[in-house]
């Protein structure tokens, strides 16, 4: 089995055409719905993106970094290229594999979850 992406964006803008303020100084959230190559359905994994410059100004505490990449400037392709890239490597014999593998680089719906 292998993940693949079932599509990425924010509940604020539209990735395809969103450019920040400051490309070298700013945050931004991305839900990337993930999903097995051979069914409809996906889960929501969260990504927090932003530059050295934005921690710098912004960040007084120590923060851990799951769920967390770190690019010098904002440019989509870039990045979108390295979602697709971490999550094109994720593959196993069952979701609960992937999901695993996933959950190096993205914070899950799910974690933590208990019924």
């Amino acid at each position: 089995m292998r993940a693949v992406i079932k599509g990425i964006s924010n509940d604020f803008f539209d990735v395809e055409t969103y450019v920040p303020d400051n490309v070298e100084n700013f945050s931004l959230s991305l839900r990337i719905r993930i999903g097995l190559d051979s069914t409809q359905g996906a889960d929501d994994f969260e990504l927090f993106i932003c530059t050295p410059k934005w921690l710098e100004e912004t960040m007084w505490e120590p923060r851990w970094g799951r769920g967390l990449l770190i690019v010098r400037e904002y440019d989509f392709s870039t990045i979108n290229g390295l979602i697709h890239e971490s999550v094109s490597r994720c593959e196993g014999g069952s979701w609960e594999a992937i999901v695993i593998k996933l959950g190096k680089a993205f914070a899950w719906e799910f974690d933590d979850y208990q019924s």
